[in-house]
């Protein structure tokens, strides 16, 4: 299914607003360029956040998937317009290497499906979704029709999403001091 939407050749872009405790934080604009076999995907979150003090939180994430396969993945986040981390995901011959502040990890598996992807392309097939940022491998589990969550290894749900169309248009992401909603609106 996946393979079939990247042999269009095409540019889509999604914007979702970010809400959290009932109040709106920001937004969040994707756009992904596939052409033949390769898909490039370029979000970016713009976060302001008033707790006690303001602050600006941005963050860029580059992916590149080709022919089913990540090759590369980075994600910089920005707090108040300086870098606060940097992540590199990148294909090896056999692995990939996960770059997080300078340490240098390997992960031997082989990455198809990751977060990326969600926003136009339903984890129809998908059993595993990997997080570009940290590297962890999640398992998927579908919770509905066309709804869909993401485990833990506990068997926890940690994320849920919701599609219309093959297009991600809900998504409920659950931290411990409150849940981030992505709500469609473009």
């Amino acid at each position: 299914m996946v393979n079939q939407i990247w042999a269009q050749g095409n540019k889509r872009s999604i914007k979702y607003n970010i809400k959290a405790l009932g109040m709106n934080l920001g937004q969040f604009s994707v756009l992904q360029n596939s052409q033949g076999g390769r898909v490039s995907i370029e979000g970016v979150t713009d976060v302001e956040v008033k707790l006690f003090f303001t602050y600006q939180v941005k963050y860029i994430q580059k992916t590149i998937h080709e022919d089913g396969r990540l090759v590369s993945s980075h994600l910089q986040t920005m707090k108040n317009g300086k870098v606060n981390s940097d992540t590199w995901l990148i294909a090896d011959t056999n692995n990939y290497i996960l770059i997080q502040e300078g340490d240098t990890s390997l992960i031997h598996d082989d990455i198809s499906y990751t977060g990326s992807l969600l926003y136009f392309n339903e984890p129809v097939h998908a059993k595993f979704l990997y997080k570009e940022k940290s590297g962890e491998k999640r398992g998927v589990r579908v919770i509905g029709e066309h709804k869909y969550a993401l485990v833990n290894d506990e068997g926890k749900t940690t994320h849920e999403y919701t599609f219309k169309d093959g297009i991600m248009v809900y998504a409920k992401i659950k931290y411990p001091l409150a849940d981030i909603h992505l709500e469609y609106c473009q």
